[in-house]
């Protein structure tokens, strides 16, 4: 791929991600939260099938935390890449999951399907309740 067009596939994720005007901007001069959206922009403009991403949000506060899954939903719609995500918070795994694998000491513990569609304000609804009972239920807490 030449340069110019790497530059404008670039310029085009570094939109996609909301990070459209920051492109110049030093890596020391930018937030936590748009790091990760880099590193989310980086890891999708090769166009993979699959991405591993784990733990991505961990060091993120809730609200910056809250808007980088949303993004992830929303960057991902029509990529056709399946991502491996892993974390240690069972509502981002029902959030962001179309299946949850649930892993032990010794391995694979279960894996459950997670319903659609994706709806933050869904906390209450029985069936996700019920989906987050047996979850951490099978991992022992």
């Amino acid at each position: 791929m030449a340069r110019a067009q790497r530059r404008e596939q670039a310029q085009a994720w570094l939109e996609r991600v909301g990070l459209g005007t920051q492109a110049r901007q030093l890596p020391h001069r930018v937030s936590g939260g748009q790091r990760q959206r880099v590193q989310l922009a980086r890891a999708l403009a090769a166009r993979p099938r699959a991405v591993l991403m784990d733990e991505p949000f961990g060091a993120l506060d809730a609200q910056t935390r809250a808007g980088m899954q949303d993004l992830l939903v929303e960057v991902l719609h029509g990529t056709g890449a399946t991502v491996v995500f892993v974390t240690h918070d069972v509502d981002e795994a029902l959030f962001l999951g179309d299946r949850v694998a649930l892993l032990g000491a010794g391995g694979l513990v279960a894996v459950r399907d997670v319903p659609r569609p994706r709806d933050r304000g869904a906390h209450d609804d029985p069936a996700r309740l019920a989906l987050r009972r047996d979850v951490l239920t099978s991992l022992g807490t």
